[in-house]
């Protein structure tokens, strides 16, 4: 059968080249393969071509001659302690193996006694995605607007849905005030319009002009949010009563209390360039200190915790009240459930977000440094125990005395003092954080119960939209808190098996 020139013209542009490109590599890879078959077996590398045959015998160096410990006749380099030359050689499978002489300093094995205990021992801590500040800004501040606007539904909601209704909005918005609600929304907006400027800050500019644009830009949004503030303060003045302007600025007297003039909590929840590190010291003094730093930073947590619920549910829920029209006549036990929910929501996403698993993980591991002290009787050999020392470090079941009696230690290690409550409750609270967390977990846990059940007894429309949107963002900080407990029990509960397998010292005096 012949082919035409059209025919033949794919034969040979295609499968031609292919044929002989496929013939090709198969002689390159068969050249390669005989090419590597000639050499020896033992050359792995390029060096060990060029190196002797390892099965050639070479003449055994001498050897060095034993000397008993104590013998006056020693070599030099057995007088500086250096190491003999080689002993020995062996081949096996064409590789030698040279053994060497240890130093002859001394043939007795060394033995290391310390008087302190071990320290206790600690597992890293697995990374847990937490919110970032802007996207944690952003639900806060959704979640805030949306309560006020729940809020302002319970007071001034019409019948909208009966066919006589002079109104057809679902609330008379003619009697919110504008300047009430521009105070109300600079108020929850302030950290969310510093996260975002800081945001596009880090974006546009060099990391060296960052720490200088910071400060700027906190001085810019705490000028504006101040001026903003001072401006609708000026027009609730001219409509409402003297005494009433005590309810917008009772929270500033409160945060004085909390934190004085400075105005970074006011600004910002917490500075996530300073994280909390423990530095693993064995000295006592070191880890009272750290354990103060710890302590006095998570007692600024939950003062943050309480004051920023308190504020968020303050402005959100119970100034519109406040400020309602004197003709206004409104539920004043769902008001009140209003703003009891929002604050227990907002104390629960605070929480989650200061008082995460891994910011419980460095207190967690000063605590163990620090340890604990169980009290004792008094008895007639108290005169025998030594006195409790700040300078050193305490091992299981040792007895000390102090000024409120005798105590023995109830850790594997301790260097707190007995006689201080702060050192006990610092221990009590971070020996295990997986109790603190559980604590936290139960608590939101009961406020989602109680929502669930407000929810199918609520017979208003109104109550059943305000317990229903609380309930979406309770949800999430339930899950939140949830899997920070699974992960922080079972890290805490393998760091414990580890410190009892590895046999703490009892010592007694």
């Amino acid at each position: 059968m012949s082919c035409t020139e059209n025919e033949s013209g794919p034969f040979v542009v295609f499968l031609l080249p292919a044929t002989l490109g496929c013939l090709t590599i198969l002689l390159v890879r068969r050249w390669v393969f005989t090419q590597v078959s000639t050499t020896s077996s033992t050359a792995i590398s390029r060096r060990r071509k060029i190196i002797k045959d390892p099965l050639i015998k070479r003449p055994i160096p001498p050897v060095a001659k034993m000397v008993a410990p104590g013998s006056k006749k020693t070599s030099g380099g057995a007088k500086k302690g250096a190491t003999t030359p080689l002993i020995d050689e062996e081949v096996n499978n064409g590789k030698r193996a040279r053994s060497r002489l240890s130093p002859t300093k001394s043939s007795a094995p060394e033995v290391k006694f310390s008087d302190s205990p071990a320290p206790p021992k600690h597992i890293p801590f697995p990374y847990i995605p937490q919110d970032g500040d802007l996207l944690f800004e952003s639900m806060n501040f959704v979640f805030t607007l949306v309560a006020t606007g729940l809020q302002f539904l319970n007071l001034y909601r019409t019948m909208w849905w009966l066919p006589h209704s002079y109104s057809t909005q679902a609330m008379n918005f003619y009697l919110i005030d504008p300047h009430l609600v521009a105070f109300i929304v600079t108020i929850i907006s302030r950290r969310l319009l510093l996260s975002l400027s800081l945001a596009l800050l880090r974006r546009i500019l060099a990391p060296k002009m960052i720490p200088h644009a910071t400060v700027a830009a906190r001085m810019f949004i705490l000028g504006v949010v101040l001026g903003v503030l001072s401006w609708c303060t000026y027009f609730i003045m001219l409509k409402y009563p003297p005494f009433k302007i005590f309810y917008l600025c009772y929270p500033a007297v409160l945060y004085f209390i909390c934190f004085g003039v400075d105005s970074t909590p006011f600004l910002e929840l917490h500075k996530t360039e300073m994280p909390l590190m423990h530095s693993c010291s064995h000295d006592p003094e070191q880890i009272h200190k750290e354990v103060e730093v710890l302590r006095q930073e998570f007692n600024l947590r939950l003062k943050k915790i309480v004051f920023n619920s308190v504020l968020g549910a303050y402005y959100t829920s119970f100034v519109p009240c406040g400020f309602a029209q004197p003709f206004v006549q409104y539920d004043v036990v769902a008001a009140a459930q209003q703003t009891a929910l929002v604050w227990g929501t907002l104390c629960g996403r605070y929480t989650a977000h200061l008082l995460a698993a891994s910011a419980t993980d460095a207190p967690h591991r000063a605590a163990r440094h620090l340890g604990r002290w169980r009290a004792l009787s008094a008895s007639g050999e108290a005169g025998d125990v030594p006195l409790w020392s700040g300078t050193r470090v305490w091992a299981r079941g040792t007895r000390v005395r102090c000024a409120l009696g005798v105590f023995a230690v109830a850790a594997p290690t301790a260097v707190g003092n007995p006689a201080d409550v702060h050192h006990i409750r610092f221990y009590d609270a971070f020996s295990n954080p997986a109790k603190l967390l559980c604590l936290l977990l139960c608590l939101q846990l009961s406020l989602v119960v109680m929502q669930l059940c407000l929810l199918f007894c609520s017979f208003a429309w109104h109550h059943f939209v305000a317990v229903i949107i609380l309930l979406f963002i309770n949800y999430y900080t339930l899950f939140k808190m949830a899997r920070d407990y699974l992960v922080a029990w079972k890290v805490y509960k393998a760091e414990n098996m580890i410190q009892d397998k590895s046999g703490p010292t009892s010592v007694s005096q």
